[in-house]
């Protein structure tokens, strides 16, 4: 197997793998809305004579366009110059579907055609906009911004630090007390690192159905439609390269997932243990980049629809993952004919051989939304 174990990650990155590996942790609804902005941006002038949004990318317009259409109105209340006003509203277009605006203002003045201060000017505009964060150009430079609404001197000093490139233990380093150190610490890792956009600007889409066909296992990919009509596109030419880096590394992972998990595919309500170093062993990547592209990624089974962090499972003492007890718990409440007690789930789990405690079960059942009184809920809802 050819070798691709990735090393150490340097601390400064080029702007060429920040942008890869923004594209790997993207959900394929995040995917959709980077590439409709690609589009969109490119229809600004005509592109080989053609104007286009291609029908399978229409639907995602519906999910940002009350989202800008928030941002353009706080723009307009804003006293500032109009050049400055109308080229912040330009700049929405180049946000990534996280909210970052990780284009260079040096890229975006010659891609906007105008001077550099100019497009400085309109992304500190943007930035003053809700919610907090958006238009930041990094992680760090979000968490500044968050640190910075709660007007506390000290933690904004810590976080401009690491916005300039120092580690959080450098920065941490110039607190003497230990226990403020540990303090600050957990204050800055709760700092967003992204904008908080509303919900109705996301929404789940699988990236695979796995189904168990005539004795084997059937994998069918959702991807993007590649064409013409916008592959063609220079600002296309690094998103597909990102894009095919992010599908082989998905494939790789999955084909140790479908290999280790076969029983789940099969309709077994069981899971063997698994964790991102084993697979990254096997498939030659980074555990961390296992992370990274398994993080918020869904495929549609026959048992319903997972996230692939669920396949990652570790061990209880009485030998089953946490996920089966949860899967487990909603199955029998399911198939019960009356509501079930917590007490009532505890028995019936010990009979099958998963000794787990009351409270445990009542913090399962919380979780999924299965409590007596939820179910009463919807009972009535439905009535």
């Amino acid at each position: 197997m050819e070798q691709r174990q990735e090393q150490a990650q340097c601390l400064v990155m080029s702007a060429a793998q920040l942008f890869q590996l923004a594209v790997l942790e993207e959900t394929r609804a995040e995917l959709e809305e980077r590439l409709y902005r690609i589009i969109r941006r490119a229809t600004r002038t005509e592109h080989n004579g053609r104007k286009m949004i291609p029908p399978d990318l229409e639907h995602v317009a519906d999910r940002i366009d009350s989202f800008e259409a928030e941002l353009l109105q706080q723009i307009r209340l804003e006293s500032v110059r109009q050049e400055i006003g109308y080229m912040a509203e330009q700049l929405i277009m180049y946000l990534d579907a996280d909210g970052l605006l990780r284009t260079t203002d040096a890229r975006l003045a010659v891609l906007l055609d105008c001077e550099e201060s100019t497009i400085k000017q309109a992304r500190q505009l943007l930035q003053q906009c809700e919610p907090t964060g958006i238009a930041a150009r990094s992680e760090a430079e979000c968490r500044l911004l968050h640190a910075m609404e709660l007007e506390e001197d000290r933690l904004i000093d810590l976080v401009a630090d690491l916005s300039d490139g120092q580690s959080l233990t450098n920065v941490l380093e110039k607190i003497n007390d230990r226990t403020e150190r540990k303090q600050m610490k957990l204050r800055i890792e709760r700092l967003p690192k992204t904008p908080l956009l509303p919900t109705s600007t996301t929404m789940t889409i699988p990236e695979a159905d796995v189904e168990w066909v005539d004795g084997q296992v059937q994998v069918n990919w959702y991807g993007l439609t590649l064409d013409t009509s916008w592959t063609d596109l220079e600002e296309a030419t690094p998103f597909l390269s990102a894009y095919e880096r992010r599908r082989k590394t998905l494939h790789a992972i999955l084909d140790v997932i479908i290999a280790r998990q076969i029983r789940w595919f099969k309709r077994e309500l069981h899971l063997e243990p698994l964790t991102k170093k084993e697979v990254a062993e096997q498939t030659g990547y980074h555990p961390s980049t296992i992370g990274r592209a398994i993080a918020n990624k869904t495929i549609r089974t026959v048992q319903g629809t997972l996230e692939l962090e669920n396949f990652f499972v570790s061990k209880t003492k009485s030998g089953t993952s946490s996920f089966l007890i949860k899967a487990r718990i909603a199955q029998l409440i399911q198939e019960a004919t009356s509501p079930l007690s917590d007490q009532q789930i505890v028995n019936r789990l010990d009979l099958e051989g998963i000794r787990v405690a009351r409270r445990t079960v009542a913090k399962y059942r919380a979780g999924l939304h299965l409590t007596r009184s939820d179910m009463t809920k919807r009972r009535e809802a439905n009535e």
